[in-house]
């Protein structure tokens, strides 16, 4: 059981590059989450999930249903989020981003820094890559089929888990594997720290996924799946805020699904071919019933991307000194918003179509080792262009928006030693308006009117500097033990940030500034054999200003330090720990911009033990305890309007038969 964190600073991922490359040997900053973590951290959210990862904060407040993800000081679609390659591109301010049950995932690779040279517009601050489980997470060598039972319980909200999943395997018609996953959460209103409750935060979940892979021939694999997530509950209409006596309450549903179908050919002896292609269609529908002000009123949002994915990677037959990986790949998406209110357009979620189609091609180059070391380039470069359309009569709205843009890519990994790689990364990424921005029109308080604006330039990064260092050493104190060590430094230039610009009769999204923001992360792991005991330590600082007018700017998290020590003891199959977080007070903000305000340090401290007993009789079963926010203290995150969740003791039982 030892050497978990270690071994997450040397994951296999394919975010970055979307190849199969180390993490310690990418010259991006990546960080891969897999299930053996969510499990021992009994995980309800993507928030839980990512929670030791330096530079990734979350805002929304803790209703699962308003989560917002900062990655450097990038929220809202400056951030990808994908689900098995689809994306999930709904965005409102008040209304969340994530709506995926954590119980149908196997991983999470979070990607911090540009990423449009491969993905394209809303990769700009970074991706968050959510995979799915699939039936071989589970199957033994020689097993055709399984059930695996989870129960938990969380009392900060009373959250009730059930989980059941079956899984198995055939020889026909050339043999695969499937699986059936059903989940179904259901939590009361939110207990916060020092003992206050958070009114109408309690939610209803339920959560469904079917996977078939089929192999039909050798090094072929054909993969169709859905997913399904339903959530209910009271929330006020902005679920980012408190209920108050002027608080709109609505009875909100949100109901999304995913289907996918792919197709892998990968042959090691083939060094032309190694093919990945998908298609996709995610639906996203939000109804909200009014229960305060204007009693009855259903209001629906409905928002769908269909998209194809093909890419295929090349293995250039090596020359005198180096050898190429091309990868090279075409992209083409849809995104579609539909609303009423009442019976009613919603004009403030704009009837409207965007078409978006990118090619891009990246080459991985290893040079062969030198008196001086060896090296890795990777160069690549995308090419984007989308045509948005209203597809309602808007004052001053004529025609469609259309515009182009080119992502280049340099990553550089110098391997030093055996041990020691630096590494150095430059990017440019991009950013499209989205509906809200083009063609927001209606009323937006008082005599205050939204006025649509079409001629909105794409936001982009124009200068992504990025350079580290990766140290890694086994043995280095003592026989059998794992050091890993990764520091990182960033530069980013912003032009064309896209802001509301409010005046006395209107309200409006204007191209009006430029933004930089600067900062570091440290990822450090230290497994000692003698003691059994691995410690990790995850470190952040970012300062970002508005360079137009030399003012902060009000979405950096303030610093952040956290320390986790895990102890085992193997006999028993028992390892248990602490983890310390600390975060810095965010005073440096901007006065002029409403709604942001300071925010105080905090540290917040949990504990957490697991039982995975060895071979023997109970070793189909697994037993986490854990304990959040053991002190029950009172703080606000810098991102959110509220007060985060307080002491939180948990359980979970999984039984595999």
């Amino acid at each position: 059981q030892g050497a978990q964190a270690a071994d997450q600073l040397d994951a296999i991922s394919v975010t970055a590059t979307r190849t199969e490359r180390s993490v310690f040997d990418t010259p991006d900053t990546v960080t891969r989450i897999d299930i053996q973590e969510m499990e021992r951290d009994q995980v309800q959210s993507l928030s839980d999930t990512l929670k030791d990862v330096p530079g990734v904060e979350f805002g929304g407040g803790p209703r699962a249903v308003a989560e917002q993800p900062n990655i450097r000081g990038m929220s809202g679609n400056r951030i990808l989020i994908t689900v098995d390659g689809a994306r999930q591109n709904f965005d409102s301010g008040h209304k969340g981003r994530v709506f995926v049950e954590t119980e149908l995932l196997k991983a999470v690779d979070v990607l911090r820094g540009p990423g449009s040279a491969v993905y394209g517009s809303g990769a700009m601050g970074g991706v968050i890559a959510m995979t799915t489980k699939d039936a071989a997470d589970f199957l033994m060598p020689g097993e055709k089929f399984g059930v695996r039972l989870k129960g938990g319980y969380q009392s900060a909200n009373n959250d009730k888990l059930g989980t059941g999943i079956a899984f198995g395997a055939f020889d026909m018609l050339g043999g695969g594997d499937y699986l059936l996953s059903l989940t179904r959460r259901d939590s009361d209103d939110i207990r916060l720290g020092g003992g206050e409750t958070l009114e109408d935060s309690a939610e209803s979940t339920w959560a469904g996924l079917a996977k078939f892979n089929w192999t039909p021939a050798a090094h072929h694999r054909l993969t169709l799946s859905r997913q399904y997530t339903f959530d209910s509950g009271e929330v006020p209409a902005q679920a980012d805020e408190e209920t108050s006596a002027t608080a709109v309450l609505t009875d909100r549903e949100t109901e999304v699904t995913s289907d996918r179908l792919g197709w892998r050919y990968d042959n090691p002896d083939n060094r032309w071919v190694n093919l990945d292609a998908f298609v996709y269609n995610t639906a996203q529908t939000v109804r909200e019933k009014r229960i305060g002000t204007i009693q009855g009123r259903l209001d629906v949002i409905d928002f769908e991307t269909r998209g194809v994915d093909v890419r295929n990677t090349t293995r250039l037959a090596p020359g005198k000194s180096s050898r190429h990986r091309l990868t090279y790949g075409v992209e083409y998406y849809r995104d579609d918003m539909d609303s009423r209110k009442g019976q009613d357009a919603n004009e403030a979620f704009p009837d409207a179509t965007a078409d978006f189609m990118g090619a891009y091609i990246q080459d991985e180059i290893t040079l062969d080792r030198t008196a001086l070391g060896s090296w890795e380039l990777i160069p690549g470069v995308r090419y984007d262009r989308y045509e948005s359309q209203s597809d309602r009569e808007l004052p001053g709205v004529t025609g469609s928006t259309e515009e182009s843009q080119l992502s280049p890519k340099l990553g550089v990994i110098f391997k030093a030693t055996e041990w020691m790689n630096l590494s150095f990364n430059y990017a440019q990424a991009f950013r499209a308006p989205n509906f809200q921005e083009l063609y927001i029109s209606g009323a937006h308080f008082g005599g205050n009117n939204f006025e649509p604006n079409p001629d909105l330039k794409p936001e982009r990064l124009v200068h992504g500097l990025e350079a580290g260092v990766r140290l890694r050493a086994d043995g280095l104190v003592e026989t059998g033990d794992r050091a890993r060590l990764r520091l990182t430094a960033y530069h980013n230039e912003y032009e064309d940030f896209i802001e509301s610009i409010v005046t006395t009769g209107s309200t409006r999204f204007e191209n009006v500034s430029e933004a930089r923001i600067q900062g570091a992360e440290l990822e450090a792991s230290y497994y000692t054999p003698s003691l059994d005991m691995d410690i990790s330590v995850a470190a952040s600082a970012a300062v970002g200003d508005d360079t137009d007018t030399d003012e902060p700017l009000g979405n950096i998290p303030g610093h952040s330090l956290t320390l986790n020590i895990r102890k085992y003891l193997p006999d028993y199959g028992v390892s248990m720990g602490w983890r310390s977080a600390v975060h810095q007070r965010q005073d440096r903000i901007n006065d002029n911009v409403i709604g942001t305000e300071e925010t105080p340090g905090y540290s917040v401290h949990d504990v957490y033990l697991s039982w995975l007993p060895p071979p023997g009789p109970f070793d189909d079963v697994q037993v986490n305890l854990g304990i959040d926010n053991l002190f029950d203290k009172h703080y606000t995150p810098h991102l959110s309007t509220l007060p985060a969740p307080g002491r939180n003791a948990k359980i979970s039982l999984i039984v595999q038969f």
